[in-house]
């Protein structure tokens, strides 16, 4: 009975308890004060600061944030791969869900249900079925993931958010799933309950991020190197062969992408990821998209209809896709044309101005076909620069 007291009594002087904290703040002690408190205490003064932002003020990592949850809002799971694999296995379980990949500089948002994997004689899931090529597409790393929870909390409106939220070694959000529908928040519970950790910590161990240097490059390559980065250019027969092109070669994207010849690949000016997107909605040209973190690519293949501009943001939104892409990271593209099997495939690539990839597109084709003739046109129209 004391101990329900005290609680109470904690509450009702919540008001004092943030003055405190701002006075304490004000006093440069703020180091001292629990993650916990200086959470609580931004997320009062700017409530709408997403945790990634959040994170990045208060010097610590977003799954970091996660942890001080733990025990309120928030249910830590069991890691490690086997694990992060069997709960994405579970998800057709859940109905109309929400995925969403991003960096720091885009957001992909897409919503739908999974299709229980199926796969063909040589195990490989059928496309179309499990996460390959229907509405939840993804690429899994899973061997960069660090930790996984289920927060459930106040949304928007008044609903109650539920998701499953996974991040890296280092801390940041790798993919997070939110349930989208009403019906199955049972089975959400009951996927919670099966891969609930033992021990509920509120504290997260995180490795150091490694340092965002700029993308180092080959010293200069040699003539032979370039002779044969064109030649086995023209050999490729499947857009996969190109990293391990890079890799035999040790060279950086960008710098093969310079050296490959102007007809191959040509450097395209940044307000062109915007020009791509309104030319492909206003002319009706289905896209594809990547969007990749450190252990995860999300892939959207679809058309786009409805976009705005929201402060720093460029925005699609649609009722099944959004896509977030804050302008000014955006330094400048690539335009690239690799040949296939299946004729040449043309990509539009944009970095920032350390040279990472933050957003590839591509035109959404089926199966063995070639892209469209007017999806080279959008692409052949872009600033060039």
């Amino acid at each position: 009975m004391h101990h329900h007291n005290r609680k109470s009594r904690t509450l009702r002087t919540g008001a004092g308890a943030i003055a405190l904290a701002a006075a304490l703040l004000a006093a440069g002690c703020a180091t001292q004060q629990p993650l916990a408190d200086r959470w609580a205490q931004l997320r009062v003064e700017q409530p709408k600061t997403h945790p990634r932002d959040a994170a990045q003020k208060l010097g610590v990592s977003e799954a970091q944030l996660a942890a001080t949850d733990v025990g309120r809002q928030a249910v830590r799971l069991n890691d490690g791969e086997q694990n992060f694999k069997a709960i994405f296995e579970r998800l057709p379980e859940l109905g109309r869900i929400k995925a969403i990949t991003r960096n720091d500089n885009v957001v992909l948002e897409r919503s739908g249900t999974v299709t229980p994997p199926r796969r063909d004689a040589e195990g490989r899931v059928t496309p179309g079925t499990g996460f390959a090529g229907g509405p939840i597409d993804l690429r899994f790393s899973t061997a960069q993931w660090g930790s996984a929870f289920a927060v459930v909390q106040p949304g928007r409106g008044g609903k109650t958010s539920r998701s499953l939220q996974f991040f890296d070694r280092y801390g940041d959000a790798v993919h997070k799933v939110y349930l989208d529908n009403d019906e199955h928040i049972a089975a959400f519970d009951k996927l919670v309950a099966d891969f609930r950790m033992a021990e509920q910590r509120t504290e997260l161990k995180v490795e150091p991020a490694p340092a965002p240097g700029p993308v180092v490059a080959n010293a200069k390559p040699s003539e032979e190197d370039i002779k044969e980065l064109r030649l086995s250019w023209h050999e490729l027969t499947d857009v996969h062969q190109f990293p391990r092109l890079l890799r035999d070669l040790k060279l950086t994207r960008e710098q093969a992408l310079q050296l490959i010849g102007g007809d191959s690949a040509w450097r395209i000016q940044p307000q062109a990821a915007q020009a791509l997107i309104e030319d492909a909605r206003s002319r009706k040209q289905p896209i594809m998209v990547f969007v990749s973190s450190r252990g995860m690519t999300q892939i959207y293949s679809g058309p786009v209809d409805k976009t705005s501009t929201s402060g720093e943001w460029y925005n699609v939104l649609d009722p099944d896709f959004n896509l977030h892409l804050r302008q000014a990271a955006v330094d400048h593209g690539w335009v690239v044309r690799r040949p296939t099997d299946h004729g040449i495939v043309t990509s539009v690539e944009f970095y920032d101005a350390r040279g990472n990839m933050i957003v590839n597109f591509f035109s959404r084709r089926d199966r063995g076909q070639e892209e469209t003739t007017l999806w080279r046109s959008i692409v052949g129209a872009l600033p060039r620069g």
